[in-house]
């Protein structure tokens, strides 16, 4: 299949961007749209502020289109003009080899993915998870329905037998209720981003839970400048780093680093 940006033609072939491709309607975005919600936009309301909705299967469409402030916050997006539809995939074995590493070992201290976006970060969490649950209680945060994608309190994706799943929980909050509740001994979350989250995930480490996680970013000199990631590596919450490619080189380890002042 050829990769990069293509566009799709009236006889359901994929060419370059130059060729004449097939034109969205206005009435076909609608629909799109209304199809991805299930036609029950107010439902949804909270994933459509946050710019993505998951769907079933664990897919998630990114959106675009009017903003709607109102006390300065972002209260509603209307008029969609974009939808970006990222197919999740799961890949049974892909972190096997990962774990086999000496070097890397989640029981001795926490384990952080990074890449760049569609670096396949999500996937190597999934399969880490099925790995280490089949063993040990396993504590799974998906705030946005992409590891588990829970259908009817089922996920869709096999996560290891003692795996807990708290779905669409805010990050921070998911974190303190996981420890107080669930007593895991891997805390696994996608997409570390805000301060209450690096202080929510800091105090689970005090109560001697490992911590998988992952993070945009590019480079290891990358990551250690956005400031709640550099926090958390400074406190020792993550042994070990690894550095995933993208493009041509999706989920492939490109790089495995030892972080300095890590506990363990």
């Amino acid at each position: 299949m050829p990769s990069g940006a293509m566009t799709v033609t009236k006889d359901g072939t994929l060419t370059s961007l130059s060729a004449e491709g097939i034109p969205v309607s206005r009435q076909l975005m609608d629909t799109v749209f209304q199809n991805l919600c299930s036609h029950s936009l107010h439902s949804w309301q909270h994933a459509i502020r946050q710019g993505f909705v998951t769907i079933h299967g664990g897919s998630r469409a990114g959106i675009c289109g009017t903003a709607v402030i109102q006390d300065g916050h972002l209260e509603n997006v209307r008029q969609i003009s974009s939808l970006n539809i990222r197919i999740a995939s799961e890949r049974i074995g892909c972190a096997e080899e990962l774990l086999r590493n000496p070097a890397i070992n989640p029981e001795r201290g926490g384990l952080l993915i990074a890449g760049a976006p569609a670096s396949g970060k999500t996937t190597f969490l999934r399969d880490i998870s099925r790995i280490l649950g089949a063993s040990k209680p396993v504590s799974l945060l998906d705030s946005r329905g992409e590891l588990a994608a829970m259908q009817n309190g089922m996920p869709q994706f096999e996560l290891g037998a003692q795996t807990d799943i708290l779905d669409g929980y805010p990050k921070a909050e998911g974190v303190e209720i996981a420890v107080r509740v669930m007593s895991p001994a891997f805390l696994i979350c996608d997409e570390i981003g805000s301060d209450a989250e690096a202080e929510a995930l800091l105090g689970a480490l005090h109560t001697g839970v490992h911590i998988i996680a992952s993070a945009h970013a590019g480079s290891l000199a990358v990551l250690r400048q956005r400031p709640q990631i550099s926090k958390l590596i400074e406190s020792g919450a993550f042994r070990t780093v690894v550095m995933l490619g993208s493009g041509d080189r999706c989920g492939q380890v490109l790089e495995t680093s030892s972080l300095r002042g890590c506990a363990g």
